[in-house]
């Protein structure tokens, strides 16, 4: 059994589509994924956002990683994959409004208990998402951004997917990327993406 480490940030399409994609495989692999946050937020903090609606996401991105760090700390590190099943699809797929009524729903769905919808407003927990963040830098060992991906010890950025890959297409890459990232000596490999996921509604 192979163990992956999965570093995202809720707010990344490009780590939805892989985080969907790597859970229904390593499921049929009986491979397991342990899920951490980081933050889109936190990597960005020292940057001027380049547009109104990079800094919405920022600022979604700091919400809901102080939710999820609420989350941890009430009801432990196994929530954070249930969580992040159900916030997803409905602000990914659904497009909705991260607001408090909304992410109360989406506790009570994941089996968590709704005041911690507060959390997104409490800055209390900023510290505890920096270092969340922090701790997926280190396990990359530099820089960069969601999704990162770890494959029995060893992490790399990505992988970065424009749509949920499924079928045949779905297998070839997961042994692409096993093979690609359980080979000491290969590196990197990038081409321009197609385009920020639009996943049906």
């Amino acid at each position: 059994m192979n163990r992956f480490d999965f570093y995202f940030d809720p707010v990344c399409p490009f780590a939805w589509a892989a985080s969907r994609w790597l859970a229904e495989q390593a499921g049929g692999h009986d491979d397991s994924v342990d899920w951490h946050v980081m933050s889109l937020a936190v990597l960005n903090e020292d940057r001027e956002p380049a547009s109104d609606q990079q800094r919405r996401q920022w600022d979604t991105s700091r919400r809901l990683g102080r939710l999820f760090m609420a989350a941890i700390a009430k009801n432990g590190e196994d929530t954070i994959g249930s969580l992040y099943s159900v916030l997803g699809r409905r602000f990914h797929h659904e497009g909705a409004e991260m607001t408090s009524a909304v992410v109360s729903e989406i506790l009570v769905e994941a089996g968590l208990p709704t005041e911690l919808a507060e959390a997104m407003n409490d800055d209390s927990h900023d510290d505890a998402l920096r270092a969340a963040h922090q701790r997926s830098q280190e396990a990359l060992g530099e820089n960069g951004g969601s999704p990162i991906t770890g494959i029995n010890g060893t992490h790399f950025f990505g992988p970065v997917l424009s749509d949920i890959p499924t079928g045949d297409e779905a297998q070839a890459l997961y042994s692409a990327i096993f093979t690609l990232g359980t080979t000491p000596v290969f590196s990197q490999l990038k081409r321009p993406t197609s385009g920020r996921p639009v996943f049906q509604r």
